[in-house]
């Protein structure tokens, strides 16, 4: 499952929008995400994806391709485990 998907999973049990909504050049003001909901879908990516988001580098984030791709960079740099 790529990290498109978790978000419209996410956003579609969470903030009652169609997956038909959800595509990547979608506004996040239309929506209706708005800065509170971008805060706690963030929240939710930590959870989902075991990752720390940087509260000082947050960029501005207009359409759901622009977080999926946020959380991309983010999920390159973390280090892969080791078993």
């Amino acid at each position: 499952m790529n990290t498109l998907e978790i978000l419209r999973d996410l956003l579609v049990k969470d903030r009652s929008l169609t997956r038909e909504q959800l595509i990547p050049e979608a506004e996040l003001t239309t929506l209706g995400i708005d800065s509170l909901a971008l805060i706690e879908l963030m929240f939710q990516v930590e959870d989902q994806f075991g990752i720390v988001l940087p509260d000082d580098k947050v960029p501005v984030l207009k359409t759901l391709g622009d977080v999926v791709t946020y959380v991309d960079q983010l999920l390159m740099a973390v280090p892969a485990k080791q078993d």
